[in-house]
C-alpha cells in the first residue's frame, strides 16, 4: 500500500473533492484520481460516492478512514524517531502558512531557519486560512495568523510566537488635501483602503485604553493584498489600516505617517501548529525556538532588493 495514495485519500476526504485536493496537493488532478484508484484498487471497494457535487466516503471509506489517520501518524512517529538523533537536521520539512503577511512576516523568519539548516529541504505553501486547515495534514506544521478556530485544530499542539499591532497610516500629499482626522469618527469622512479576506473586508477594530471603535470601512479601493493598500497609501490615495512592522520602513523614510497615532488594534497572534503527536520531532522545536527568538527584530528587517544583511541571529 502506497503512503502517498493513503495522504491522497485523506485530502479528498477533507477537501470533499477531487479538484480542491489536487490545489491543495500542488497536484494535477488527473494524478490524484490516478492514485484513487489505484488504492482502491487494491481495497477492492469504492472509497467515495458523488453526492451533490461533492465526494462523501463510502461505507468502505468510513471504515478506512481511521486506519489510514493511524498509517499516517505511525510513518510520522517512525521518522521523528529516526530523526532524533541525527546531529544536523535533515530531510523535507513542509510547512504551510496563511497568506496574510507571508513575504514580510513568514518569509524572513523561514529564510534565517533555513539559513542555519542547509542540509535540511523546506517547502513552504501559503494558502488562505480556510484551505489551509482543511489540509493540515499534509503539513509539518502550520504558521497561522490570529487565534485558531476551534474544534478544528483541537487535536494540534498550539505555540505562540509573538504578536503585532496595526494601526492607521497614509501619505503627507494626502494630508496636504485633507485635515486629519481627529477622533475615530472622523476617518467615516476620509478616503479608506480596506483589506478583504475571501469575502469579508477587514474590520478595523481600534483601542485606545479602555476606549474602543469599531469601523466597517466604506471604500472605494479594496484589495486583498496589503502591499497594494500600502503602496495606494503612499501614493495619496487614503488612510490604510496595516501592521506597524509593515509600514515602519515607509514611515521611517517619510513616505507614510501615522494618523491616530494613540488608536491601534489588539495585539495580532501568530502561532505555530503541529500534531500532538510530531512532538518528539526535534526539527519542528528547532524551528519554533528560531521564529520565537527571532520574531521581534522584523521591526528592523528590510524587504529590499539590495537589504542582503541577515537582521536576525
Amino acid at each position: 500500500m502506497n503512503l502517498e495514495d493513503i495522504n491522497v485519500f485523506l485530502q479528498i476526504a477533507a477537501a470533499g473533492s477531487l479538484t480542491s485536493a489536487a490545489r491543495l496537493l500542488h497536484r494535477p488532478k488527473a494524478t490524484v484520481s490516478h492514485q484513487l484508484r489505484r488504492l482502491e484498487e487494491e481495497i477492492g471497494a469504492p472509497l467515495f460516492i458523488r453526492s451533490a457535487n461533492r465526494l462523501v466516503l463510502s461505507d468502505a471509506g468510513a471504515e478506512f478512514l481511521d486506519h489510514a489517520h493511524g498509517i499516517r501518524r505511525a510513518c510520522e512517529r517512525g521518522l521523528d524517531s529516526a530523526r532524533a538523533g541525527l546531529e544536523k537536521a535533515q530531510g523535507t520539512m513542509r510547512i504551510g502558512s496563511t497568506g496574510e503577511f507571508a513575504s514580510n512576516l513568514i518569509a524572513p523568519l523561514i529564510l534565517h531557519f533555513a539559513r542555519h539548516n542547509p542540509e535540511l529541504r523546506l517547502e513552504l505553501s501559503v494558502v488562505r486560512s480556510d484551505l489551509l486547515l482543511s489540509s493540515r495534514e499534509n503539513y509539518d506544521c502550520l504558521l497561522y495568523l490570529g487565534d485558531p478556530p476551534m474544534p478544528q485544530v483541537s487535536e494540534m499542539t498550539g505555540r505562540l510566537l509573538g504578536r503585532f499591532r496595526f494601526g492607521l497610516y497614509c501619505s503627507p500629499g494626502y494630508l496636504t488635501r485633507r485635515p486629519a482626522p481627529a477622533t475615530p469618527a472622523d476617518l467615516r469622512e476620509h478616503e479608506l483602503l480596506a483589506h478583504q479576506n475571501a469575502e469579508n473586508i477587514t474590520l478595523w477594530e481600534l483601542r485606545n485604553g479602555d476606549e474602543e471603535y469599531s469601523l466597517h470601512p466604506h471604500t472605494r479601493l479594496l484589495s486583498n493584498d496589503y502591499w497594494v493598500i500600502k503602496l495606494s497609501a503612499i501614493h495619496d490615495h487614503g488612510i490604510c489600516f496595516m501592521p506597524k512592522f509593515f509600514a515602519q520602513h515607509e514611515v521611517e523614510q517619510g513616505l507614510l505617517c501615522r494618523v491616530l497615532p494613540e488608536w491601534s488594534s489588539r495585539q495580532i497572534p501568530l502561532h505555530v501548529l503541529f500534531s500532538s503527536h510530531r512532538l518528539r520531532n526535534t526539527q519542528i522545536s528547532d524551528l519554533i525556538n528560531s521564529l520565537t527568538q527571532n520574531f521581534s527584530d522584523l521591526q528592523t528587517y528590510l524587504y529590499t532588493a539590495t537589504a542582503k544583511t541577515d537582521y536576525f541571529r
